[in-house]
């Protein structure tokens, strides 16, 4: 599990920094706050996906990392 949340954190840093670098020049518009005609200016770059998916593969390898420490002396484990 430890090995497995470590991948994912690291495939997620790498993940954001590649869509920091992909998504530079981004013109996107809050979609709750954006009309019907201004949600899709750039098309599939709208939003900045990859990014977005690199930060929660962080999250997860980090939630995945916290949850398997083992802490001696409790009760229940």
């Amino acid at each position: 599990m430890k090995t497995s949340s470590k991948v994912l954190m690291v495939l997620g840093i790498i993940t954001v920094i590649a869509g920091m670098l992909i998504f530079r020049d981004l013109n996107y518009v809050n979609a709750v706050d954006a009309h019907a005609w201004s949600i899709n200016i750039n098309g599939y770059k709208s939003f900045p996906w990859l990014t977005f998916t690199g930060g929660v593969l962080f999250v997860v390898g980090l939630i995945f990392y916290i949850s398997s420490i083992k802490h001696k002396g409790r009760r229940f484990e």
